[in-house]
């Protein structure tokens, strides 16, 4: 994470200094544009769904009390019906014996115009029948739809002792049942029970009169979640898809769930006396037409200050970085070579300081400029002049090789093969080219070991392992034979015995590895370290002179890319590793070098 945050603060100070301020305007105002404006959303959907719940509360607890009202006025009928004595005598009668067939006749015929008596009238009440418990069924059925008896739910209506129990989503969808079991009044026990069957309309059409019904869906469920009376009659007597409150709880609810892939408020009352609660489910979207004009006005606002703010911002970075961005292109000019570039300096503020710093310092540096040049005008004029007064070294040579022959002409072989030795060290060593093949640097370093053999004898030995394919590549000139120098002078000659200098070389990597190592008295790591601390600083460690060379020479060469490792031990010898890139020629920037010309007669 804090990874992340660095990387952005990275590309932010990247950033031109234009782009840097119209993004710092733009955020610091639509930060808290947008922060209000989601805070207003979110405050305006908080107040409209309290609005929606309180309303909703009125609406359900006027309208359950109405229907409680309806429910009780049934439930008096089938009380008046129950409890009249005339009922209570004749049921009794017939649970108590058999009775001949014109009393049971005359018992049915009084029955069912009691029973018509208190329904007839009542048009929401379709049908009310009595059953003994001796089977005899008396009824009053203005529909003649003869109706179900319950029997599957005596058990539970003798089990309410009497009290109302109500039965919604039969398989006729078109009527509720009221149930209720007839006790004796002389001995309180069962002797038949009560079915009224009502007009589910009677229930609806006071649901389909509230506000909620013209927007959404409004239906009546039972203690079971079962649908008892809706709007489309297929839905009665399935579960209801609502997520209920808790089967304990009696209160009002209001919540927002998904119905059908759709965000609805859904609202249940509290329970009736019957166990019934009143749903509602309206689309949130119906409600939220006024939340939705006001963030739609909120937005367009918003989107507006934004574009203004972008636009005074784009005009106000503008007008910083202008001067700034031409101080830089100026400055970039400059650079480039352009050293008659200067910048206007306009204003007094700091940048038109800037400017003014910027042409003062342009002027000094063309003075300057001027300066060296006329410095290397005289300078060149002098080395013409130094150069004039030098022997001309094809003499030197000459005379080295008339020496050679003398030498040999007398008899005198090793004179003749040092001064030949020394004439071609010479002419490699003077010569005006600052790459050599390696097999070449081999060369001249087989002519100055030579004449080391001479003042040296037998206290050393020069093995070599160069291999071939290295031989072909170019590198730095006198290269080897300062490592080879220091490891007699500072290796070997110290030692009381005799030494070996091994000289290899091998490629790896892409990258050319010469070897100079010695058997010698070796050196303390903090000599290593100070031979190593160099920069361009004047060497001053008389010892090491031609060693930090090469060491200076391959760092201005190739850089940190290549260099010297020197490992040694005291009493053990030392080992110097040179590690170059591979040359197949001559770098481009050196192919134009001259000097002395190694052909020329001698």
């Amino acid at each position: 994470m804090m990874g992340r945050i660095k990387r952005l603060f990275q590309i932010f100070a990247d950033l031109g200094i234009r782009d840097k301020l119209l993004l710092s305007f733009a955020l610091l105002i639509s930060v808290p544009v947008l922060f209000i404006a989601f805070r207003s959303l979110s405050i305006s959907s908080a107040i409209i769904e309290q609005k929606t719940n309180q309303y909703s509360h009125d609406i359900l607890q006027q309208v359950s009390k109405t229907m409680e009202t309806r429910l009780e006025k049934i439930e008096d009928i089938s009380f008046n019906v129950t409890m009249n004595k005339e009922v209570q005598e004749m049921l009794f009668a017939v649970k108590s014996g058999a009775l001949d067939a014109y009393e049971a006749s005359r018992i049915s015929t009084r029955i069912e115009s009691i029973l018509s008596a208190h329904v007839l009238y009542h048009d929401e009440i379709n049908a009310i029948y009595v059953v003994s418990d001796g089977g005899f069924v008396y009824e009053l059925d203005k529909t003649k739809q003869k109706y179900s008896l319950l029997e599957e739910y005596v058990e539970d209506i003798r089990g309410a002792l009497g009290s109302t129990v109500w039965y919604g989503g039969l398989e006729d969808h078109r009527v509720v049942a009221l149930t209720c079991c007839i006790n004796s009044t002389q001995t309180q026990k069962p002797i038949a029970y009560l079915i009224m069957y009502v007009e589910e309309n009677f229930l609806f059409e006071l649901l389909s009169q509230t506000e909620s019904f013209t927007y959404g869906s409004v239906f009546i469920i039972d203690g079971n979640g079962m649908i008892v009376s809706a709007v489309d009659k297929e839905l009665i007597g399935t579960k209801c898809t609502v997520t209920q409150p808790d089967a304990l709880s009696e209160a009002y609810s209001f919540t927002t769930q998904l119905v059908d892939e759709i965000p609805q408020y859904i609202t249940q009352s509290e329970r009736m006396e019957n166990g019934w609660r009143i749903v509602t489910t309206v689309p949130v979207s119906v409600y939220q037409s006024e939340i939705n004009a006001l963030k739609n006005s909120i937005i367009f606002m918003a989107v507006v200050i934004l574009l203004l703010s972008v636009v005074c911002a784009w005009k106000i970075s503008i007008n910083i970085s202008r001067p700034i961005r031409h101080l830089s292109s100026t400055m970039v000019r400059f650079g480039e070579g352009d050293l008659s570039v200067r910048c206007p300096e306009g204003s007094k503020d700091e940048t038109g300081q800037l400017s003014a710093t910027f042409n003062n310092m342009a002027d000094n540096i063309n003075d300057l400029l001027q300066k060296v040049y006329d410095e290397q005008l005289m300078k060149r004029d002098a080395q013409l002049r130094s150069l004039q007064m030098q022997i001309n070294p094809h003499f030197l040579y000459n005379t080295l090789e008339t020496i050679n022959w003398m030498a040999r002409m007398h008899g005198t072989e090793d004179i003749g093969i040092m001064a030949k030795s020394l004439g071609d060290l010479m002419r490699a060593t003077i010569n005006g080219k600052d790459y050599v093949l390696l097999k070449d640097e081999i060369l001249s370093l087989n002519n100055y070991l030579k004449i080391q053999k001479y003042r040296y004898g037998d206290k050393f030995e020069a093995v070599m392992n160069i291999l071939p394919e290295t031989g072909k590549l170019y590198v730095p000139k006198l290269i080897i034979q300062p490592l080879v120098e220091n490891a007699i002078y500072h290796g070997v000659d110290p030692s009381f015995e005799n030494g070996t200098i091994h000289i290899r070389s091998w490629l790896k990597n892409d990258e050319l590895f010469i070897e100079v190592q010695d058997d010698g008295v070796g050196m303390s790591q903090e000599t290593i370290d100070n031979i190593l601390k160099i920069s361009d600083k004047v060497v001053t460690t008389p010892h090491s002179i031609g060693l930090q060379n090469v060491i200076k020479r391959i760092k201005t060469l190739f850089g940190d890319s290549s260099g010297i490792t020197i490992e040694s031990d005291i009493g053990e010898g030392t080992r110097i590793l040179v590690r170059l890139p591979v040359l197949t020629e001559i770098p481009k920037s050196y192919q134009d070098g001259r000097g002395f010309d190694e052909k020329a007669d001698l």
